[in-house]
């Protein structure tokens, strides 16, 4: 996975991570743009409704959701949508038998917590990768601590 961290400012930038897979582009995104699919590498977000101007849902776990609008949405291409008052893009390009998927976020209001944002995306695109490699990936506590650290000294 390559990584690049863009400062615009001392409170925004751009986070890009590029992954390249070896899938067909509908698992791809069917894992990225379904219920079925988030489920299995971020459980806490669902579909509540495609398409632009639809819906991701967020769950606290505690009765509450956060909605989150999809701004686009190009099937099997770009799904986009709001991330607090940021915005995450999932881009799929087919090439030689493989998908490149890049992973943005644009981060508009960095705050203390935009690192362990930024740390969990990392590891959610690892979990993508496993999943469709059929390998199982999981962090420890010491890893996610490790990827912090990395990030927050990117960011700064």
């Amino acid at each position: 996975m390559q990584k690049k961290y863009q400062k615009i400012s001392e409170t925004s930038g751009i986070m890009t991570f590029d992954l390249e897979l070896n899938s067909e582009i509908s698992k791809v995104w069917d894992l990225i743009a379904t219920t079925k699919g988030l489920a299995q590498w971020f459980p806490e977000l669902s579909i509540g409704e495609s398409g632009v101007d639809g819906l991701i849902l967020f769950d606290f776990g505690n009765g509450e959701y956060e909605e989150m609008t999809i701004t686009m949405y190009e099937p099997e291409s770009i799904l986009e949508y709001t991330w607090d008052k940021n915005m995450v893009r999932f881009e799929l390009v087919e090439q030689d038998n493989k998908i490149n998927l890049r992973f943005t976020e644009e981060i508009n209001e960095k705050t203390t917590h935009t690192p362990r944002d930024i740390s969990g995306w990392h590891m959610c695109l690892e979990k993508i990768q496993g999943i469709l490699e059929d390998k199982e990936v999981s962090f420890t506590e010491a890893e996610f601590l490790a990827l912090f650290d990395e990030y927050q000294a990117l960011m700064n």
